[in-house]
């Protein structure tokens, strides 16, 4: 099967929205902003991904940079987690996102939270990571990983890199919280 990709704001807010903001990253006479932009990629008339953003800067033709940008993950048309932050990157020849500041990730299907200052996602090879400090949250269950980890979209399989643990308290710490 064919994948596409769409960018469906892009081409009219380059047209219709320029000038200069106070989220700009640089003084320069050629930004282009752009506010409420959706970025997805999309198989078998399913959406995999959706990356949207409060604010898109597109001057540089090889990247956005986002403000307040949101990554939700799917899987078989449902939600599956959501990775949120205060800004980020989105490169587009890489198809590579970096979202930071405040950097979250929340699974919908496996009660997981990871929290970090700064979070990769390769969409091509379907791979999150770190490789910074980390925490990662279930149930009672409270694990810091000092370098980082490394997941699928899905967080089925979280490796974790120079960790600590700490243990619940007692076994109902263990029983799965919602979301």
């Amino acid at each position: 099967m064919k994948k596409i990709v769409f960018f469906p704001f892009l081409l009219l807010t380059l047209a219709g929205c320029g000038g200069k903001d106070s989220f700009a990253p640089e003084d320069d006479a050629g930004i282009q902003i752009a506010s409420k932009v959706s970025i997805f990629e999309s198989k078998d008339s399913q959406k995999k991904w959706l990356l949207t953003a409060e604010n898109v800067d597109f001057a540089d033709l090889q990247s956005a940079t986002l403000r307040k940008p949101e990554l939700l993950l799917k899987e078989n048309g449902q939600d599956s987690a959501r990775v949120s932050g205060d800004s980020g990157t989105f490169d587009y020849t890489q198809k590579l996102v970096t979202i930071n500041g405040n950097a979250k990730i929340a699974s919908f299907t496996e009660d997981v939270v990871i929290a970090t200052n700064r979070v990769f996602y390769d969409i091509n090879k379907d791979r999150i990571w770190s490789d910074e400090k980390t925490t990662v949250i279930r149930g009672g269950a409270k694990v810091t990983a000092r370098g980082g980890v490394e997941t699928n979209s899905k967080l089925t399989k979280i490796e974790l890199k120079k960790q600590s643990t700490r243990l619940p308290k007692n076994a109902t710490e263990l029983q799965r919280k919602k979301l």
